[in-house]
């Protein structure tokens, strides 16, 4: 019998199991073993680019959108040839965000072919909003200034110090939140060719003013390395920016929420990110590699959509599940997802990630120590040598 390998991202060691089942399925209609591998989201990039630099690892992995870019342009990924792609359904058979992230900049050939989605709305106390004096809670959030207006009425009329939780530490989440915003006020982190840094231009600088001024509806612990969603989880905030674990694995964990979650999407695009299917060109096996890559991605449409992940599926049948009628988490969910937005897939957008991450935790920490900090003058103090430097390693 054949065998392939095949790594999967995973939150905990040992979620990747609970995929077993499944990989068994395909084995008794295949007729091919397949060798399964969990790698942790920490630390997970330095895993997959040594599968690319040195040419040995598993035949087919799961990787993070936002690395496909640098691994594609180092051609380090087989590419999937037109007759798979339509075998798959084609490229409108999933959401527009998510299979985006598999092409590089002016070029159709797609690199990765996408499983999992991840997606931010915009979760609410709805007795916080009552106590608000807050009746219509779509049109409290939809549009920025809207949102800015009902934290300030949390904070004044619920007797909410801190109504809002956002990530502010050095984590890949801090620039998927900020992302929502920088967008909203017509920027960007690259332009459009990829070739040119433009996140210190006006369009994103109003945007990351936006972001930044929202500081004083944000608890100093947030700065802490205790999970941000625990302020909200327990009643200390109010509005919680966040992906679709709160509103489907959160609602199991706590049945003492009952009736009192709510859920909207956030006014305008959400980072849309998660994780796709490559293969390796290294594979022995290419051909069992894609119908591996088939089998996955073509799997019954429900949330969440893989048996070790919370994630969303990338298919747009989705929006055809019962559920999107009945439960409006799943139905807010994937309507952000169909409306969402993805990070560039350029060459060097994984140092560009990096480099912002750590400037933007930055600012946050500079903001919390002093709140009289003239915001825009800090941003021109981050971001305008970071990116200079980062023009430089683009090649201007």
């Amino acid at each position: 019998m054949v065998e392939i390998g095949f790594s999967v991202m995973e939150g905990n060691a040992g979620d990747s199991q609970a995929l077993l089942p499944l990989l068994q399925a395909f084995e008794q209609q295949y007729h091919v073993h397949v060798n399964l591998t969990g790698i942790n989201w920490d630390g997970g990039w330095t895993e997959i680019a040594k599968y690319g630099i040195y040419g040995s690892g598993p035949d087919v992995s799961s990787i993070g959108t936002t690395w496909i870019g640098s691994l594609a342009s180092m051609q380090a990924l087989r590419p999937y040839t037109p007759q798979e792609v339509r075998a798959l359904g084609g490229a409108e058979a999933f959401f527009e965000a998510s299979w985006q992230t598999g092409l590089l900049p002016k070029d159709p050939t797609p690199w990765a072919i996408p499983w999992l989605a991840d997606v931010h709305v915009l979760y609410f106390w709805k007795d916080a909003l009552v106590k608000a004096g807050i009746g219509d809670a779509a049109a409290a959030f939809a549009t920025a200034s809207a949102l800015v207006e009902t934290l300030a009425k949390l904070h004044k009329d619920a007797g909410c110090a801190y109504p809002l939780v956002l990530t502010t530490i050095a984590s890949p989440v801090i620039l998927h939140e900020a992302a929502h915003w920088v967008w909203g006020a017509g920027g960007d982190f690259v332009s459009a060719d990829g070739r040119e840094i433009i996140f210190n231009q006006p369009a994103a600088l109003q945007g990351f003013h936006n972001y930044f001024s929202l500081e004083p509806f944000i608890s100093p612990k947030s700065l802490l390395s205790a999970p941000r969603g625990d302020l909200f989880d327990n009643g200390e905030a109010a509005v919680y920016f966040a992906g679709p674990f709160v509103g489907n694995i959160g609602r199991a964990i706590h049945p003492e929420w009952g009736d009192n979650l709510g859920i909207v999407r956030t006014p305008g695009a959400s980072f849309v990110g998660g994780s796709s299917l490559v293969i390796w060109p290294h594979s022995r096996h290419p051909q069992e590699a894609y119908e591996l890559v088939r089998f996955l991605s073509s799997q019954p449409t429900r949330i969440q959509a893989s048996p070790h992940d919370q994630a969303l599926p990338t298919r747009r049948d989705a929006l055809n599940m019962p559920s999107v009628e009945n439960n409006i988490f799943d139905r807010i969910t994937l309507q952000a997802l169909q409306h969402g937005r993805s990070f560039p897939t350029i060459r060097l957008w994984g140092a560009v990630e990096e480099k912002m991450i750590v400037e933007l935790a930055a600012i946050w920490a500079e903001l919390f120590a002093n709140p009289q900090t003239d915001i825009d003058a800090c941003l021109h103090r981050h971001l305008d040598p970071l990116a200079q430097r980062l023009n430089m390693v683009l090649g201007n």
